[in-house]
């Protein structure tokens, strides 16, 4: 079911961001199209495509290295 409402999501702001609307008035005017540029790249996340590599103002996620397994003191 989420895989479901992501493909919406990502349907529905796929086709805000990259239709050319031209002389179409906005149909939603809160959202703009960066808004819809986020939802549409974290919608593509959730499907398991990655794009939020291509879009330089959302931040890559860097990973942790993991704690070295040493020895544990209690005290």
């Amino acid at each position: 079911m989420k895989k479901f409402i992501a493909l919406i999501l990502a349907l529905i702001s796929g086709a805000y961001v990259f239709t050319p609307l031209g002389w179409v008035p906005d149909p939603l005017p809160l959202i703009d199209e960066a808004t819809a540029l986020i939802i549409f790249v974290k919608a593509m996340g959730v499907l398991g495509i990655d794009l939020s590599r291509l879009v330089p103002f959302l931040g890559r996620k860097e990973k942790t290295p993991p704690k070295p397994q040493g020895q544990v003191v209690d005290v």
